[in-house]
């Protein structure tokens, strides 16, 4: 594999390595050239101090004489290595010389090289120099003296053996050490590239792409070695990179959806007006037809750019109208400015005040209607207790009167007040399921919610029958229904105005059991039909004379829901109404 720009410092470790052992190699190098020249040094030294002997002694011998002495004394001096010794007279020649010398080495000093040593006019030389032709290191000594009228030379040359052999094995390892230092470099660099560069560059390829969001990226793991370690670890954090990704995202999926299902518009807006995000509400209400994640970072609406900047980090809050497709909107407004890295948001939301309008007004027109529906019972009671406390007892005909005025009054009042609290459970309950129920007898419902309602039919001159009526059996509540039943008899009772009402129940082909109560009354025109199912409603006295509380329909509706069921009403307006009571009959 080429050397790339990325991975060429991945050589500099061999290359550091290599240097340092070349320098310690070059400061060994130095280091021994130092022991040299000091060891040549001490050497040459030791050499004049033994020579000084001899020419002393030589000084002697010669001013009294003793040459034969001087002979043998020269023939005598010998040392670790070999050494030749010559004394000689200026003007006269070699005198005298050591005997039994190698050949080599007397050879060797008579060499001219060699003589134009001692031809210096010094009055003392000594010289230590490696001789090639006898690859042995050599030690020169020539030392002048006088004796009467007469100059002398004393010449020594001697074969250093020791230090031949010291240096040679020197300088043996320092190769040594240098062809080693070049190997274990070379080793290190073809390490670096086989084991280490090559796996780190397959490592940083992968890591490359997995930056660029390539988690799925395979990362090859050597199969041992440090790389190996590494190449684990980056596996371990990839997967863990992977797993918090997945995380964020979904962390990102459950804000957006809670958002989106937020009924207050939400808008963040930056500085320069830029709406960075929104909700699907208030694109709704601000953008509507616009398709934003389509055409990027939307305008902030104008009625809000006066916020923009104005608005510190407390809450803002206030009303606005708002007008979007021909609608007037009454929104409640909350602003809120906070900084995030250094850039200043605000963070805007807008609530809808229609559905709470419409509550408030639904509360108003219960507690009005609940007010309307009592003030006449009530009255009636406040007065006939008025009359009696007025002495109305003491008359027969007063207290008769009275006392029915209490009666009925009063029977009205628990009615009204027990269908208040019936349609306030049934609002609140749930529907159940077919296992939740006990079996049913279809015509037990119908003949019991009939005998309750004959004698109010009975006293308003209405005959009630019963024209079709099967046995059927299934899951509900007998008491609900029989009530559900008992509130549409006695509505055509009292409004159709019919002066007989049928009764029946039989199965649809859906499979649902119909109860059905049908008058021949006045009708019931076709913009109330759909609304008198609702609580408190009642059709205008205008048209019709009414009683009652606007409550027994919106219960049957209710009862009906409960059983997951439905009602509904046929009428002509002049020709009666029939009403449809129908419960699933399951798998009864």
């Amino acid at each position: 594999m080429a050397t790339t720009g990325k991975d060429t410092a991945f050589l500099f470790v061999p290359a550091i390595i290599g240097g340092i052992i070349l320098l310690a190699i070059i400061l060994l190098d130095i280091q021994f050239s130092n022991f040299r020249q000091a060891y040549f040094q001490e050497v040459a030294e030791e050499t004049k101090r033994n020579n000084s002997f001899l020419v002393r002694a030589f000084r002697d011998l010669l001013e009294t004489g003793q040459v034969d002495k001087m002979h043998r004394m020269l023939n005598k001096y010998h040392g670790p290595n070999p050494v030749i010794v010559k004394i000689i007279a200026r003007g006269k020649g070699v005198i005298m010389e050591t005997e039994g010398v190698p050949a080599y080495l007397a050879e060797h000093v008579r060499r001219p090289e060699i003589k134009g040593i001692f031809k210096q006019n010094h009055d003392e030389d000594v010289l230590v120099n490696f001789n090639r032709a006898l690859e042995s290191f050599m030690i020169y000594h020539s030392v002048r003296f006088r004796v009467g009228n007469q100059d002398y030379v004393l010449v020594t040359a001697s074969k250093c053996n020791s230090m031949t052999l010291l240096m040679q094995q020197t300088r043996r390892a320092i190769l040594i050490l240098t062809v080693l230092g070049i190997l274990s470099t070379l080793v290190l660099v073809v390490y670096f590239c086989c084991w280490i560069r090559s796996p780190l560059n397959r490592l940083f390829a992968s890591m490359s792409r997995i930056a660029a969001g390539e988690l799925e990226c395979p990362i090859e793991v050597p199969k041992s070695g440090l790389i190996r370690e590494i190449g684990l670890c980056l596996q371990t954090l990839t997967e863990q990179l992977k797993q918090q990704i997945v995380s964020l995202q979904d962390g990102a999926n459950e804000r957006e959806a809670v958002l989106n299902a937020m009924t207050e518009a939400v808008l963040l807006v930056d500085a320069e007006g830029k709406v960075v995000r929104w909700n699907r509400t208030a694109e709704e209400l601000f953008y509507p037809g616009r398709k934003l994640h389509e055409r990027g970072e939307p305008e902030c609406p104008p009625e809000f750019r006066e916020y923009i900047g104005k608005i510190d980090h407390a809450v803002h809050t206030e009303k606005r109208s708002l007008r979007r497709n021909g609608r007037e909107y009454q929104l409640l407004v909350n602003v809120l400015s906070f900084s995030r890295e250094g850039k200043r948001f605000f963070l805007i939301s807008a609530t809808d005040l229609a559905d709470l309008n419409k509550l408030e007004a639904a509360q108003r027109e219960f507690i009005a209607a609940i007010s309307h529906e009592m003030k006449t019972p009530l009255t009636g009671i406040v007065g006939a207790v008025d009359a009696i406390s007025n002495g109305a007892l003491d008359h027969a005909e007063y207290k008769e009167r009275c006392i029915e005025t209490l009666t009925t009054q009063s029977e009205r009042l628990h009615t009204l007040l027990l269908n208040f609290l019936t349609l306030t459970s049934l609002e609140n309950l749930h529907p159940k399921s077919e296992d939740d129920f006990l079996p049913v007898q279809s015509s037990a419902v119908l003949r019991g919610a009939l005998e309750l309602c004959r004698p109010a039919a009975d006293a308003a001159g209405i005959s009630i029958a019963v024209e079709e009526c099967e046995n059927l059996e299934f899951p509900g509540d007998f008491q609900l229904l029989q009530q559900a039943l008992c509130n549409l008899i006695s509505n055509a009772v009292i409004h159709s105005g019919s002066s007989s009402i049928e009764l029946s129940a039989v199965r649809t082909a859906e499979g649902e059991i119909d109860f059905r109560v049908r008058d021949h009354g006045c009708g019931i025109p076709a913009e109330h039909r759909e609304r008198i199912f609702k609580r408190f409603y009642r059709i205008p006295s205008g048209q019709k004379k009414q009683q009652g509380s606007g409550i027994g329909l919106a219960i049957v509706k209710h009862i009906a829901l409960y059983h997951h069921g439905s009602i509904k009403v046929d009428s002509v307006s002049g020709g009666g109404s029939e009403f449809h009571l129908r419960i699933p009959a399951f798998s009864a």
